[in-house]
This record gives C-alpha cells, sequence and structure tokens, in this order.
C-alpha cells in the first residue's frame, strides 16, 4: 500500500485533470446558449445555422464523456519512476588517461603487515586547458645515384585551404567555435592569446574566407542533391549586415534563406533582401513538394510553376491561436485540443518508422486519412463558426483567417505519406543562426554573408545528423574537393556521412 502522501498527492493530481474538464465544459455549454440566442432570439437580420448548434452540442457530449472515462481511471498504482543513468553510463566514454591509487597511512607505514583484499575504484572527469603545438612538416629531397647534374626530387605540398601556419585542425576549431559555439572572431583571438598563440584577428578573419571557399564544391553539391529530391522544406531568417556604400555605422537587413528535408542536409543562401525573387530564386528549378510559411514569395512561386505543390505549416497556423489563447480561452483550447489530435497522429506515425521498417510512406498516409481526415473537417467548421461575427481585425479572426485562407495548403500533407504536419525540422535548422547573431551581432559586409551561408549549411548539416562537426569539418579540410566529381561529392556530404557511420 503507498503512503498517504502518495495518495493525496495523486487525489489532487486527479482533481485538477477533472476541474480542466469542467471548464471545457461550462466553455462549451456558454457557446451552445450562445447559438441558442442567435437561432431563437427575434430581430436579428443573421442567425446561427442549426447544424453548428448540433456540432457544438457533440463537442459537449464528447467531452463529457472523457470526463467520466477520467474518473473511472482512478487508481492507486503508482508508474515506475525513470531510472537514472549511473555515471558510468553517462561519461563511460571518456578515456582513462590517468590512474591514481590511495593507500591508507597505515599500510605506507607498516607495508609488511598488510595484504591486499580488493579496491573502492571511482572517477572524476578533469580537463587540460588547449594546447597549441606545431607540426613540423619535412619534405626530404632525393636525386639519383651518380646523377648530380639533375634537379632534385621533392614531394609535392599536400593541398591546404590557408598557406602558413594554421592546420586544417586550427581551421575547423575556429569555424565551429564561430558557427557553432558563437563565439566572435575577437573573443577567439583573445583566449588563443591566454593559452600562448597570439594571432592577430585580421588573420582569423582571412582563415574563414580561406575554409568558406574550400568548401564550396561541397556546398553546391547539397543545393543540388535537395532540388533534384521531390520535398524540401524552406524558410528563411534575417540577419543586420554592415555596408560601407551604406554609411558606417548603419546596418542592413539581409536574410539567410534556407532549405532541408527530413533526414537531410540544410542548405543556406545569402540574400541582401527579402524581395519575392531573392527568397525563392534557389527553387527555380525543384520540381515537387515545397513546405514553407505563408509569406508571400513561396505562394507566388506555386502558381507560376506547374511543378510545385505548396504545403503550408501547422505549427504556424497553431501558434497563432496559443499567443491568443489567455485573451480567448474558449475558443482557443478548442482549436488547440483539435490541432493535438492531428500531432497525436503524427506522433503515432513516427513511433510506427522507427519500429517497423515496413511502415512507409503508403502506410503513413493511409493512416492520415484514416485518423486525421475527419478532426481536419471538424476543426474547419470549428474555425468558421469561430470566426462567425467577429470583426477582421480582431486577433482572434486574425487567427481564423490565416488558417481558413491557407486550409488548401494546410490539407497537403493529408494526400502525402513523406510531408511532414508542419515545417519545425526547418525551423529547427534555422534556430542556431539566431543564437549566433545575439553574440557577434551583424555579419561585417554583405559578401562575408556568402561565407556564413557556406559554413552554416556544413555546420548545421552536422549537428542536425550528429555527425561530429570538428571531425567531419577536418577531413573535408585536408580533401581537395576542387577536384572530385560528382559520385564523390555524394559520398562527402554530412547526410552520406551520417548514414555510413549509422547515425540516421
Amino acid at each position: 500500500m503507498p503512503p498517504v502522501e502518495e495518495i493525496l498527492h495523486e487525489n489532487a493530481a486527479l482533481k485538477a485533470q477533472l476541474s480542466g474538464k469542467d471548464e471545457r465544459i461550462a466553455e462549451l455549454e456558454a457557446q451552445i446558449a450562445w447559438f441558442r440566442r442567435q437561432m431563437f432570439a427575434g430581430g436579428r437580420s443573421e442567425k446561427a445555422d442549426s447544424r453548428q448548434l448540433g456540432f457544438l452540442e457533440d463537442l459537449l457530449d464528447e467531452a463529457r464523456k472523457e470526463e467520466e472515462a477520467a474518473k473511472e481511471k482512478i487508481s492507486y498504482e503508482r508508474d515506475k519512476p525513470r531510472r537514472r543513468r549511473t555515471r558510468d553510463e553517462l561519461y563511460g566514454n571518456l578515456p582513462v588517461d590517468e590512474e591514481v591509487v590511495i593507500d591508507p597511512e597505515e599500510v605506507l607505514a607498516d607495508p609488511g603487515s598488510y595484504e591486499r583484499c580488493g579496491a573502492v575504484e571511482t572517477f572524476e572527469v578533469t580537463i587540460r586547458p588547449p594546447v597549441f603545438s606545431r607540426r613540423r612538416i619535412v619534405r626530404r629531397k632525393y636525386r639519383r645515384i651518380g646523377e648530380k647534374s639533375e634537379a632534385p626530387l621533392v614531394a609535392p605540398a599536400p593541398a591546404r585551404p590557408v598557406e602558413g601556419v594554421a592546420s586544417a585542425e586550427l581551421l575547423s576549431h575556429i569555424a565551429v567555435s564561430k558557427y557553432l559555439d558563437h563565439l566572435p572572431l575577437y573573443r577567439q583571438r583573445a583566449m588563443f592569446k591566454r593559452h600562448g598563440f597570439p594571432v592577430e584577428r585580421q588573420n582569423l578573419v582571412r582563415w574563414v574566407e580561406k575554409v568558406a571557399e574550400w568548401l564550396k564544391p561541397l556546398y553546391n553539391h547539397m543545393k543540388a542533391e535537395l532540388i533534384e529530391g521531390d520535398y524540401v522544406q524552406a524558410d528563411e531568417t534575417p540577419i543586420k549586415y554592415l555596408d560601407p556604400d551604406y554609411g558606417e555605422r548603419k546596418t542592413k537587413t539581409g536574410y539567410l534563406c534556407g532549405m532541408t528535408r527530413p533526414g537531410g542536409n540544410v542548405w543556406y543562401k545569402w540574400s541582401l533582401g527579402r524581395s519575392h525573387a531573392s527568397v525563392s530564386s534557389h527553387l527555380a528549378d525543384f520540381e515537387g513538394v515545397l513546405q514553407a510559411d505563408m509569406y508571400e514569395a513561396y505562394p507566388k512561386l506555386e502558381k507560376a510553376s506547374d511543378s510545385i505543390e505548396l504545403a503550408a505549416c501547422w505549427a504556424h497556423a497553431r501558434r497563432k491561436f496559443f499567443e491568443i489563447r489567455d485573451r480567448n480561452r474558449r475558443e482557443c483550447d478548442l482549436i488547440l485540443t483539435l490541432i493535438g489530435k492531428l500531432y497525436a497522429v503524427e506522433k503515432a506515425i513516427r513511433e510506427r518508422r522507427s519500429k517497423d521498417e515496413r511502415f512507409g510512406d503508403d502506410e503513413a498516409k493511409a493512416c492520415r486519412q484514416q485518423k486525421s481526415l475527419n478532426t481536419h473537417a471538424r476543426l474547419k467548421r470549428v474555425l468558421r463558426i469561430v470566426r462567425h461575427g467577429k470583426l477582421p481585425k480582431q486577433e482572434l479572426a486574425t487567427a481564423c483567417d490565416y488558417a481558413l485562407n491557407h486550409w488548401d495548403y494546410l490539407s497537403t500533407y493529408l494526400e502525402h505519406g513523406r510531408i511532414e504536419i508542419d515545417n519545425n525540422g526547418m525551423e529547427n535548422a534555422i534556430r542556431p543562426t539566431a543564437v549566433g547573431k545575439k553574440n557577434w551581432l551583424f555579419v561585417g559586409h554583405p559578401q562575408a554573408g556568402e561565407r556564413s551561408a557556406i559554413l552554416y549549411s556544413i555546420l548545421i548539416s552536422c549537428q542536425r545528423l550528429e555527425v561530429h562537426p570538428q571531425d567531419y569539418l577536418t577531413e573535408m579540410l585536408k580533401t581537395d574537393l576542387s577536384r572530385l566529381d560528382r559520385s564523390k561529392l555524394s559520398e562527402l556530404t554530412p547526410s552520406a556521412w551520417a548514414k555510413s557511420r549509422g547515425s540516421i
């Protein structure tokens, strides 16, 4: 029998759940009363449809059934608490490079009187500050014996992005520190100096530029692979930049326009503005389903092309109701509940995909048609009911209009098994850039935006696909990418690395 305190705690939680369902029932009853007034009160030029009243009464019955089911689920059996991982499970991947043996003082004073009968082992995690060192590269000269007149033979210098002292390891460390760890170059310079490596910031800027140029063939190939597919997600994020022609100490707004697909690489393009052409020009040759927010550039691109089908993002539609929920609780709670049912189906599909390799796109589409289609239709009816009678500029009307005006695009995912319900994959890929620009504030020059796009494409792809970014980038900087053909580049993208190492 569990302790009394645990039973009281469970009862309190259950009462809170029932209280929430009581509030929902009260909200639905209030809406039904309002519709009855609209139907039977005189002197009105416009009355509510009786089918709307019946629809809300059905929702009320469903809510009451859920409340009764919740009351029947009272149980005093507690779920097993989640097992905490041990220190060995958390840190067992770290190598042991030092062993410290501690013997009692009594044994040290008289070792002949004691024998060892066991040991108590533990460990602690330590760290060494960065250590800069030199790698001496010796290319020995040879000459054929007896042929002193011949020129000596010497092996060619290895291909390197930067002439000078910067190794591939150092260059990758600088790039990862800036674009994933969000450390501006001036901070890195101060840290390097503290650890005995004085280097000018201008050198760091030049090295980053050379790294971006070195990776450009791989960057272009990543774009080609995404465009050749039949499904991409797109989004863009603003970034300030300095323009010498615009005036000192003044910034303008540029954009990183990104695209990706589930389980694939992320690719960014630098744009100096957000015009329709600049945002969507990299998608001109794409054929398939394009998922994006409803910025005007994307519907315009779909209308101009017979080979593009546009899918909207349910996360954007949901967010508009969530943000105004405190001021419109009755209507928003009902809408958010129905949207939650759509997402519950998507969660079940993801779980099936992870457990059953035979569960493919056709099975996912069939699951959506069976479990989401009715909820989708009900949600549209609720949106129309809630929208009825609201002024156009009211926040609830605006949220409803966004969903209703783009309803066809919000329905696209139901007709495909491979399409996601929302664009969160691309939004999550853009998030690291938002964190970074809070630290380095702006791009120092318009041309530097393209370098950021290249390095963000490579490194965020690694981060997203669980490829170690510094190890990957070091290997790429030791490979002359400009000499590789298309097939070789396909083997070196972050997604290819992840597949070859079992990450995806």
